[in-house]
């Protein structure tokens, strides 16, 4: 086997190949008159938005889910047994209390009244007849003209029928409750629902519901919150009268709101879900809530005074926290003004989009609410828009001259 070899470059070879590296530095040469070949090319500037943080009182709230619930929800039954012979109400209508729902065949209560009302007639003259021949007796009994034992019998006689009177004239009542229970009629006001028996049909006592009335106005709305935001509510509750104002707002139309009141409060933490339930009441005259509809709740706690505010979109994330992106003025005269990233603190979000700042960031500080991307600290910054508004720099963004001499004025 023929071994491997490798043969030096020739003289001529060596010769081009350092012409050729002289020309390249040469070439790599011309036309550059920076000191430093290997100095970093300064950063272009970055065009964004930017707001003013502001210092306003806003509320401080919880938020929560709920459900709403109807003030009473009465099921609607037969309290005697007979046919439904007239159902006067309108389903899905608003009703009285006492306005008629529902009416039974009447003729055999009517008739067990006058039964009744007959043996209390007899009973009375009974009565009277047993008591007339006592009090004669009476006066014979000093005089012994009866016996003991004949007196004892008149005054048992009377006693007697004063029981069967009593008797009797508890059943006439039953029989005018029942006479009166065929008739039946809304126990509460609220809106009545669909039939569930209709007209013919025979009804028990306290069988399937006729129909079912919801108290439509007010409301309530039940909902919950953490054990451990419950400490910082039930104070607030009791230092404000046992109330505090909510705000509802449906989650399936956001135009169904409505100012509520907090009032009632869970009284037991749920042993599996670790919360609280409370109900607030909500006026409901133009009918906008309806049982069982989701919402969101508000509730109100207290008034945080010159809290420092920007828009959501200014506040990022990073693994150090949450961070805003400050405009902060150039190291030299002229300059254009550069980013610095501010470590904050916020609190919550507040219903025009903004959020609250609780440390990190003072009023009047402007932030970049708009071309994060990219951005990173001491990157120059060309102010497209303040506060929402064009800025006078806004036109010089594709070129860094005209925008620092912009920035300048």
């Amino acid at each position: 086997m023929k071994a491997s070899s490798f043969t030096l470059p020739s003289d001529n070879h060596c010769t081009l190949i350092a012409l050729l590296t002289l020309g390249l530095l040469g070439l790599a040469g011309c036309g550059k008159s920076d000191s430093n070949p290997l100095a970093m090319p300064a950063m272009p500037p970055k065009s964004v938005s930017v707001a003013t943080a502001v210092a306003h009182d806003v509320p401080q709230y919880l938020d929560a889910d709920g459900q709403i619930t109807a003030l009473q929800s009465v099921n609607i039954v037969s309290q005697v047994e007979g046919q439904i012979v007239e159902m006067p109400f309108q389903q899905g209508s608003l009703v009285k209390k006492g306005d008629k729902l529902a009416v039974i065949f009447q003729e055999p209560f009517l008739a067990a009244v006058k039964k009744a009302q007959g043996q209390v007639v007899s009973d009375q003259a009974n009565l009277s007849l047993a008591q007339s021949t006592f009090d004669r007796n009476k006066a014979l009994l000093p005089e012994k003209l009866i016996s003991q034992q004949q007196y004892d019998t008149y005054a048992a006689q009377v006693d007697s029928l004063k029981g069967q009177l009593q008797v009797d004239e508890a059943l006439l009542d039953t029989a005018n409750v029942n006479l009166k229970y065929t008739e039946i009629t809304a126990p509460v006001d609220g809106m009545v629902g669909t039939y569930r028996i209709n007209v013919g049909n025979v009804v028990k006592v306290n069988d399937l519901p006729i129909t079912t009335i919801q108290t439509m106005d007010p409301i309530y709305a039940d909902f919950v919150i953490s054990e451990s935001d419950f400490p910082l509510l039930r104070k607030r509750f009791d230092d404000n009268g046992a109330k505090l104002t909510v705000h509802v707002t449906s989650l399936s139309d956001a135009k169904a709101q409505a100012d509520g009141e907090l009032n009632i409060l869970g009284n037991a933490v749920g042993t599996s879900t670790g919360t609280v339930p409370l109900r607030a009441t909500l006026p409901n005259d133009n009918r906008q809530f309806w049982p069982n509809q989701p919402v969101h709740v508000r509730i109100l706690l207290n008034t945080i005074p010159n809290a420092v505010l920007v828009p959501e979109s200014a506040v990022m994330i990073s693994q150090q926290g949450e961070f805003v992106f400050v405009v902060a003025p150039a190291a030299k005269t002229g300059d254009l003004p550069v980013a610095e990233m501010r470590v904050v603190q916020s609190g919550q979000t507040q219903e025009d989009g903004t959020k609250v700042i609780t440390s990190g960031l003072k009023p009047g500080e402007q932030v970049v609410v708009e071309g994060q991307v990219f951005l990173a600290p001491t990157m120059p910054l060309i102010v497209a828009t303040l506060d929402g508004k064009p800025t006078a720099a806004a036109p010089a963004a594709s070129g860094a001259p005209a925008a620092a001499s912009a920035s300048a004025k």
